[in-house]
């Protein structure tokens, strides 16, 4: 079952945080390519998509980062981005991929966050 975690995007500002994931023992869970977040209107309207992307090319900054070891996750939205989100209440779901190297289960696509997101109306403009 999805933990909720509510979330706020400023409009127009670059937005990253960062998510760490344990297992019941507190030891972090080998997340692994593809992982994907999308935030959506009410309606149902796409805004935006993160994802992991192991061929990115060198120098660009990922909207989606993993590290396996530590079951850390980074997410980020360039500046660019957030500035045409529209303002107000909009929902988020996070699938992860696990793998924990298991011959019998294998990787496993789990949701482990849902929530709201609030896009905050930018006022100044530079």
């Amino acid at each position: 079952m999805a933990e909720t975690l509510n979330l706020v995007i400023d409009q127009g500002e670059d937005w990253t945080t960062d998510l760490v994931f344990t297992d019941h023992y507190n030891e972090p869970l080998p997340i692994v390519h593809p992982c994907r977040m999308d935030i959506k209107q009410s309606d149902g309207t796409l805004i935006y998509t993160l994802e992991t992307d192991p061929d990115l090319p060198d120098g660009e900054v990922p909207t989606m980062a993993v590290s396996t070891e530590i079951g850390l996750l980074q997410l980020h939205i360039e500046d660019t981005v957030t500035a045409p989100f529209p303002p107000g209440e909009h929902l988020y779901d996070l699938f992860v991929t696990v793998d924990d190297g298991s011959s019998t289960s294998g990787p496993q696509r789990i949701r482990p966050l849902n929530g709201k997101v609030q896009i905050a109306k930018r006022i100044t403009v530079m």
